[in-house]
């Protein structure tokens, strides 16, 4: 009897010890999804600015009840549109508590954790489409295993989906994320793939198809102010089809974004690779280009770009139109140019890459810029000089290749080569002209031109000259 009594004590004291860990851990996990909100939401504003980070995406959480083994969470996921109109996006979160979840326990997972996630989203006018489309059921299911120390896993996945809006009709294959967190969360690696997605206008039957896209990423955070991103992106062909003309195909297709922040300035770089691009019967061969930006101020930018776009809508025009300013309008923009400039940023096209099977041509362009002084007070073409500190261009052109292209526009095999024809003449007549000029260097099939700007010089293909010089030669050539 008194063994007996002294089990059921011994029972007690852990049940009652599991009941406070648990209680306890519960407080710590609502901490912990509480700091992960506020810090998605800075990373937001630090890589778009304070004004577009507040306004075009946060998230945020409107209900958090917590109980003893489980919390019941909703979040709202703000965004705008392409046409800037507002979109929400709600997930429900059913939060199982540590540090031995039930319901990873029942998964076969008996690793100690701060919480087991399972959130859904729920429907909302953005998404009730898509929810129709699933019978009622949650389009998209979210598993997370909040780990202690600031790790993490998390699993979205994505259900195959067919809808129709606005008379297109809309096929998902479905697809995965996965999300790798540590580093009190503020480092992370990310996978993704989609097997197929594809659009079709009902009335006009054309048809985009994407297939195989596949997707990485990797954040790093060395301290509070500096964040360092390396994307990826791959897609096996990308078709946009038409029953009135012949097929678009981009095939082969790579993205790649690098970026690393300290504090409010950026530098990234961007690059796409198309394998293979085809249009109808006509294979244009493969085209890479990539760009490059240095010391850029994104509040800076940010202001630039609210200032133009304020201006534009005063104006009531479209961004397309021209644009004529008046003297304070552009006194403003030419302040929040200075202040962009401020911190000498430099960007370039590193560069593009055409590529057919008789050949490939090139061209790449950096700058570097520089804030003027006296900018309100300056002429534009004398505040143009003062703005381009360093600049320099690169171009390559084959001749077979540009024969090749031009050939490829007929597919009549007479109006192939006679397009051919003309491909060569222009070749050789515009290169002989700027050859003479001095501003293209010809060797074989191939002409190449080298040209770099700086401190009030130039040097055009290893020969130094001043600007007015390089101006007089290039006039002589387009006269």
């Amino acid at each position: 009897m008194k063994k007996s009594t002294g089990v059921v004590g011994v029972v007690v004291i852990l049940g009652v010890a599991y009941l406070g860990a648990t209680w306890y851990v519960g407080k710590q996990a609502q901490a912990a999804v509480e700091r992960v909100v506020a810090q998605a939401n800075e990373r937001v504003v630090k890589m778009l600015g304070a004004d577009m980070g507040t306004n075009s995406i946060r998230i945020e959480i409107n209900d958090y009840q917590r109980g003893w083994f489980s919390s019941e969470v909703s979040y709202t996921l703000f965004l705008k549109d392409e046409d800037g109109k507002p979109l929400e996006l709600k997930l429900h979160d059913k939060l199982q508590h540590g540090p031995l979840p039930v319901s990873a326990l029942s998964s076969g997972d008996f690793m100690p954790m701060l919480a087991h996630s399972q959130a859904h989203l729920l429907a909302t006018p953005a998404t009730q489409k898509w929810f129709d489309s699933q019978n009622g059921k949650s389009p998209l299911n979210i598993e997370t295993r909040v780990g202690f120390g600031g790790t993490g896993k998390s699993v979205w996945s994505f259900s195959p989906a067919e809808l129709v809006e606005d008379g297109e009709k809309i096929s998902f294959s479905g697809g995965a994320i996965e999300m790798d967190f540590t580093n009190d969360f503020n480092d992370n690696t990310a996978t993704g793939q989609v097997a197929s997605f594809s659009i079709t206008n009902e009335q006009s039957g054309e048809n985009l198809l994407i297939k195989n896209i596949q997707g990485s990423s990797k954040t790093t955070m060395s301290n509070e102010n500096d964040v360092s991103t390396q994307s990826s992106a791959t897609v096996d062909s990308l078709a946009i089809d038409s029953p009135d003309g012949g097929a678009v195909v981009l095939e082969k297709i790579a993205m790649a974004v690098d970026s690393q922040q300290k504090g409010k300035l950026l530098d990234g770089a961007l690059r796409y690779d198309f394998g293979r691009i085809a249009v109808g019967e006509i294979d244009l061969g493969s085209v890479s280009v990539g760009a490059k930006a240095r010391q850029l101020d994104v509040d800076a930018l940010t202001e630039l770009g609210k200032t133009y776009d304020a201006i534009v809508a005063r104006a009531d025009i479209s961004a397309d139109e021209e644009l004529v300013l008046t003297d304070a309008e552009e006194a403003v923009m030419r302040e929040k140019l200075v202040a962009l400039l401020a911190s000498s940023p430099s960007v370039s096209i590193d560069p593009l890459i055409w590529k057919n099977a008789h050949g490939e041509s090139k061209a790449g362009l950096h700058l570097d810029l520089a804030s003027p002084s006296n900018a309100q007070e300056q002429r534009t073409d004398v505040l143009l000089a003062e703005v381009l500190k360093r600049v320099k261009l690169d171009l390559t052109i084959s001749k077979p290749m540009l024969i090749q292209a031009f050939g490829q526009v007929e597919s009549d095999p007479q109006q192939a080569q006679q397009m051919q024809i003309l491909g060569a003449m222009i070749y050789d007549q515009y290169v002989a002209r700027l050859s003479g000029a001095g501003l293209v260097v010809v060797e074989g099939d191939t002409a190449s031109a080298a040209i770099l700007y700086e401190n009030d010089k130039v040097d055009l293909n290893g020969q130094a000259m001043s600007v007015p010089e390089f101006l007089q030669r290039a006039m002589s050539a387009v006269m």
